[in-house]
């Protein structure tokens, strides 16, 4: 009776350590350099931002998201292409719309641009809701960052933004009219640009073209390399 009262008090006693210990572990946070060794080891100057896999129903997404990574990505310290000349190239060659870029496909996109990485993205997203007095658009977006002579992914984060589309008026008729409009007519780019600038400055390294190249190793990414993003508008 001792011996099983006395195993129960063990039990109890060490249970909330180990439980405490396999949590920690789960929600460990990574550094920039623990998760993406090989964009460190071999650091692209320059990206070829690829058409974006839209699984939305908002048509206009896909070039408005594209071209405000441009810009998200170049702040980071690299090399990006026009957008619009690319998807230029790509359609005329037929290339618009694929989803799956084999080793050959990169070789030959690095042999006509001269890129060292190519940008896969995927909206897996793009929904707005309006209230009362409030609107709410969510942008939940996938990165996929592709060296053009090995075919290896170096880089890979995902981002769930939630735009808060808010009335500036107090009268509630007013405020109902002004909700319904800015959800229906929200500029695509501001939107997307916020959503790309914030992810990539919380999970993409500088470039070699930044001056802080190289200082970043140390710092640290959300779990699971996904970031939740709050815009308030």
């Amino acid at each position: 009776m001792k011996e099983l009262l006395m195993k129960r008090i063990i039990y109890l006693f060490l249970f909330p350590i180990v439980l405490l210990y396999f949590s920690g572990c789960a929600y460990q946070e990574y550094t920039l350099l623990d998760a993406y060794p090989n964009l460190y080891e071999n650091p692209p100057a320059s990206i070829l931002i690829l058409p974006p896999v839209n699984k939305s129903t908002a048509v206009e997404a896909k070039e408005y998201f594209a071209c405000s990574l441009s810009e998200a990505i170049g702040s980071k310290g690299y090399y990006t292409f026009p957008v619009e000349a690319v998807f230029t190239v790509l359609r005329d060659e037929g290339l618009y719309d694929t989803e799956i870029y084999t080793p050959e496909l990169l070789t030959n996109l690095y042999k006509y641009f001269q890129a060292d990485a190519v940008l896969l993205t995927s909206i897996e997203k793009w929904d707005k809701t309006w209230f009362l007095t409030s609107g709410n658009l969510q942008i939940d977006a996938k990165y996929t960052l592709l060296s053009t002579t090995t075919g290896e992914k170096i880089w890979d984060f995902t981002s769930h933004t939630d735009v808060e589309l808010t009335s500036s008026s107090d009268n509630l008729l007013v405020s109902m009219l002004e909700s319904a409009i800015k959800t229906a007519v929200e500029d695509y780019f501001p939107n997307c640009l916020a959503a790309n600038k914030e992810t990539m400055n919380r999970g993409l390294p500088y470039g070699k073209h930044h001056p802080l190249f190289g200082t970043d190793t140390a710092y640290s990414i959300p779990p699971g390399k996904t970031v939740d993003i709050k815009i308030n508008k």
